[in-house]
């Protein structure tokens, strides 16, 4: 019975769908004519071949997103608004919804198995709704929060589970990676520089730090780590010697980045994966890690001797440091208040200034964030909220733990990838824990975040059998 139906369904999305989509885009592509609107009738004219290209690939529209979303994600202009609203709220959640609709037309059902780490995801965006619609001070602008920090993230992720991308898909990934590592890094010496040459929207920070085109520290030092390691691995599994020298030395350039971007959060989030990559791998790290320390030894003492003085003094510095203990102090009080649900999503600078005290002789500034990512969540969805949104990240890990003797042992796509991808995770955890990716408006940290994690899950899944996925509250075939 469900077989026929399958195939009725399958004989009428092929017949009529084409034919209603040429329909609805005739009237839309009409009307914009009318109206002589043509910014919005190019995309329109383009949507066709890009439905093509995402239903034959839909991976293309992470590499799209990865490659373009980093230099609109903090634009204000109406142009650069455009884009955020094509790349990042329509792209991922379309492709998303394009994938799932093509697994329904085939006529033999390709099985993808989703359990309790996408229940909680979607047990996170319910309680977030309603915590929106109980408690938030502007629920409209909470829910767009929503959309674009959680649901389009929850979208890539899910986006990386349907379509289970394998190495091949990964080697298309690099080139993106070998760009975009340089050009951020020219940004932000741009940024010292020669600031004048860049967007105003790039330059939003105060002196002395640089975060590219994201506006974020935390942002831009964390993309610079993912790509890196990407090419790292492949570099490793590289037979071309002049291949595999480019790849390191942008790999290089990554570091460096991230040494320059003078954010003591970042220096301990890229040491950690230094110490893990020397665990890997420890003679290609060793040489490495001296070829970075005599660079910047030579470059601090002649071209950037007045920004090594700068290091020198961010790393001895106490006041930044300590004037962040009153926030934390001010945030666990919230905490302790409303453990379960929280105060309501966007709505910790309401509430936080009735927490706010001196801390011994630390006297507190004007508080605008928890510089701390968990203790937002907790403060604003309570432990049930970050119940919610931390299993799949435990879940993934316990079976990463579990099944490490199944996964590959050589090779680019290997366990060595694997530990790659729990690298980047770990100094995103560690760089959220100084700042605050989550009530930032920039989305793409927290995207990237989810796009790991989907990784992950995309190497360490198949290796799961059925009765590791019980209780299937969720076991859902498409």
């Amino acid at each position: 019975m469900l077989e026929k139906v399958h195939l009725q369904f399958y004989s009428f999305s092929q017949r009529w769908i084409p034919l209603l989509l040429g329909v609805v885009f005739g009237v839309f592509a009409a009307r914009l004519i009318a109206s002589e609107a043509w910014h919005f009738l190019v995309p329109l004219v383009l949507a066709v071949p890009v439905i093509v290209l995402f239903t034959r690939y839909p991976f293309a529209a992470i590499l799209i997103w990865l490659l373009v979303f980093p230099y609109f994600a903090e634009g204000s202009v109406a142009a650069m608004r455009y884009v955020y609203w094509i790349v990042h709220r329509a792209m991922i959640p379309g492709v998303l919804g394009i994938t799932i609709l093509w697994k329904l037309t085939l006529k033999k059902k390709e099985p993808g198995k989703l359990g309790l780490p996408e229940l909680a995801l979607g047990g996170f965006l319910l309680l977030a709704v309603i915590n929106i619609i109980l408690l938030s001070y502007k629920p409209l602008a909470s829910l767009i929060y929503l959309y674009d920090r959680s649901f389009v993230p929850f979208c890539a992720y899910m986006l990386i589970r349907l379509t289970a991308p394998k190495e091949t898909d990964l080697r298309h990934l690099l080139p993106v990676a070998f760009l975009t590592i340089p050009l951020q890094f020219a940004i932000s010496l741009l940024s010292w520089f020669k600031p004048q040459v860049l967007p105003a929207v790039w330059l939003e920070l105060p002196p002395g730090r640089t975060s590219g085109t994201f506006g974020d520290i935390a942002i831009y030092t964390s993309t610079l780590i993912f790509l890196s390691l990407l090419l790292f691995q492949y570099a490793k599994h590289c037979a071309r010697r002049w291949l595999r020298f480019a790849l390191f030395s942008v790999v290089l350039v990554a570091f460096f980045g991230v040494f320059f971007s003078f954010s003591r959060g970042s220096w301990l989030g890229g040491l950690l994966v230094l110490v893990g990559l020397g665990v890997l791998y420890p003679k290609t790290t060793v040489r490495s890690a001296m070829v970075l320390a005599i660079v910047v030894l030579i470059l601090g003492t002649t071209v950037f001797q007045k920004e090594m003085t700068w290091a020198s003094e961010r790393l001895e510095s106490r006041q930044s440091a300590e004037s962040r203990i009153p926030q934390y102090v001010a945030a666990l009080r919230m905490i302790g208040e409303k453990p379960l649900f929280g105060w309501g999503s966007d709505n910790y600078n309401y509430e936080v200034r009735q927490f706010t005290t001196h801390v011994g002789d630390i006297r507190y500034t004007k508080i605008h964030s928890s510089h701390n990512s968990t203790l937002t969540i907790l403060v604003e969805m309570g432990i049930i909220g970050f119940f919610f949104s931390a299993f799949p990240v435990a879940w993934w890990l316990m079976w990463t733990i579990k099944n490490w003797q199944r996964l590959p042992r050589d090779g680019l796509w290997s366990r060595q990838l694997v530990v790659m991808l729990w690298l980047s995770m770990l100094n995103l955890l560690v760089v959220s824990c100084f700042h605050d990716i989550v009530s930032t408006e920039n989305p793409f940290g927290l995207t990237l975040f989810w796009i790991t994690v989907g990784f992950i899950s995309n190497m360490v899944g198949p290796h799961l059998g059925p009765a590791q996925w019980r209780p299937r509250l969720g076991g859902v075939k498409f």
